[in-house]
């Protein structure tokens, strides 16, 4: 099994931290303060917020379905090696939540996915992903509440900002003093709306639980890093999903 990365929800250390770790003699991880990932989880629960009444778009789900193919029962359709297959997740549980939990919600390209829950009833989630539709109008105080409890949990692993859905997790004050990527032709109005957020001209952009990207193509990149850092000790499974869907390196596309 590789060796945990020093930190999944990276943190830059203070003034006296960089003192105590330059002048400490001892080398050993508590003393040096040293934070190791835990191993991953064997299921993950992951919530797809739908906001507004505008379609999604369709292209913001591809980062999901990648995540979703680290799942035992998408792996098993890859061909996958015997090593690949050990480490797979054992369950991937999606959701689909909206305020009323109720029919169905419309994406771009003329369909639709049935909503599986309400805000009430969703259950606790490891992940939040918010798609974009381009629609800038206001949460409802329900949305807001329930993303903010949700992303709180203790056990809380991401909150991942695909596109335009910067424009519905941005009203909810998580972003406050954190950077944040977003559609370069929305970046003007957001810098002017909300100053204290440090926007980024960047493909995508991640604050401690909070990832956010600029395009789908960009957040295709996001998810594969999110998943490499935080899937550290399923490696074959990982790379075995990336090689699989053509962006087990993104530059040879460039």
């Amino acid at each position: 099994m590789p060796s945990p990365p020093i930190s999944f929800n990276t943190s830059f250390p203070s003034d006296a931290d960089l003192f105590y770790v330059c002048t400490t003699s001892s080398t050993s991880a508590e003393d040096l303060n040293i934070h190791y990932a835990p191993p991953s989880k064997s299921s993950l629960k992951i919530g797809v917020v739908i906001l507004g009444q505008a379609p999604s778009q369709l292209l913001d789900f591809a980062p999901l379905d990648l995540l979703a193919m680290i799942g035992r029962n998408r792996m098993s359709t890859l061909n996958a090696s015997t090593a690949a297959l050990d480490e797979a997740v054992d369950e991937i549980d999606i959701r689909y939540v909206t305020a009323s939990g109720e029919g169905s919600f419309p994406v771009t390209s003329g369909g639709r996915i049935p909503t599986t829950n309400s805000f009430d009833n969703a259950p606790q989630f490891d992940i939040l992903i918010v798609p974009g539709s381009f629609s800038s109008s206001e949460l409802p105080v329900s949305a807001i509440a329930f993303l903010t409890t949700q992303s709180s949990h203790s056990n809380f692993i991401a909150t991942m900002s695909i596109v335009s859905g910067i424009l519905h997790l941005i009203q909810t004050g998580i972003f406050h003093k954190r950077r944040a990527a977003a559609p370069r032709n929305l970046l003007p109005a957001l810098k002017q709306r909300y100053p204290e957020t440090f926007w980024r001209a960047t493909p995508w952009e991640r604050h401690d639980k909070l990832w956010s990207s600029n395009s789908a193509v960009s957040a295709l990149d996001m998810v594969r890093t999110f998943m490499r850092e935080y899937f550290w000790d399923r490696a074959e499974a990982v790379e075995c999903v990336l090689n699989a869907v053509g962006i087990g390196s993104l530059d040879e596309c460039e």
